[in-house]
């Protein structure tokens, strides 16, 4: 791990209409050119495994239905209690053959580490095969992103105050 990149952005998506909510996430903390934290796309959660060992911080974005109108996307972290319960019962339809809790908790059983993970997970509606995102959930996607820079450049700056 590069020292100075203790976060990394994984992006769970598929090109089956809003599941590409996480891709479209990571395009645009790619554009912005985001500092201090590694970006990646995957097509299936298990395969995030081998990165929770070598980061700090580890984001995870995806696309969920069933978030309340209003609610375009939720912040959810993995080490809280109730969020993982959260995580755990969310009617996500997922176009992967693996869910994302399912793949964390396989990485425990695996002796991997899971406290570090947030997972941001954005309203989709419509999941047909090979079809194009809506623009409601692209715009998400951006609010979403816009949202991820910030939390990382607070992340970021606490740690240049602690090592001050």
């Amino acid at each position: 791990m590069n020292s100075s990149c203790t976060t990394i952005v994984i992006g769970v998506g598929s090109p089956h209409g809003d599941d590409q909510f996480g891709w479209v996430v990571i395009d645009q903390l790619d554009l912005r050119q985001l500092r201090g934290a590694k970006t990646l796309k995957i097509s299936n959660p298990v395969d995030l495994i081998p990165y929770l060992a070598s980061y700090e911080h580890v984001v995870l974005v995806d696309a969920c239905i069933g978030l309340p109108r209003g609610q375009d996307f939720l912040r959810l972290g993995y080490a809280n209690a109730i969020d993982r319960e959260r995580i755990q019962k969310l009617p996500c339809r997922s176009t992967h053959d693996f869910g994302i809790h399912l793949a964390l908790r396989t990485a425990e059983v695996l002796g991997e580490r899971t406290e570090h993970v947030a997972l941001w997970i954005g309203r989709g509606e419509s999941f047909e095969r090979m079809s194009d995102m809506r623009e409601e959930t692209v715009k998400r996607a951006i609010a979403c992103a816009d949202e991820i820079e910030g939390a990382i450049e607070k992340v970021l700056c606490d740690a240049r105050i602690v090592a001050g």
